[in-house]
């Protein structure tokens, strides 16, 4: 579970600087692959997330979807992996 905890954190550092490529398993049990990011910067004042009143649970991660230009999340458990860089 560390492992997976360590993984999630990567994920959300590498969002906050850019676009990044991941998988997840859905509710479903589907994998995903989305491209996502937190870098206000690419997603832009207008698509400020709505619910930030909200206490959002600690498991649960939220990621602006690049490919489907809105907000999403998963359960940080079901994060399967992390694009890593080609350079």
């Amino acid at each position: 579970m560390d492992d997976n905890k360590t993984l999630v954190e990567q994920l959300k550092a590498k969002m906050r600087e850019g676009e990044v490529q991941f998988i997840y398993k859905k509710k479903n049990g589907e994998e995903r692959m989305a491209l996502g990011t937190l870098n206000k910067e690419l997603y832009g004042k207008k698509n400020e997330p709505k619910g930030t009143d909200v206490v959002w649970p600690e498991n649960v991660v939220r990621y602006y979807d690049m490919n489907s230009a809105g907000w999403r999340s998963f359960i940080a458990e079901n994060l399967v992996s992390v694009e890593t860089d080609a350079n």
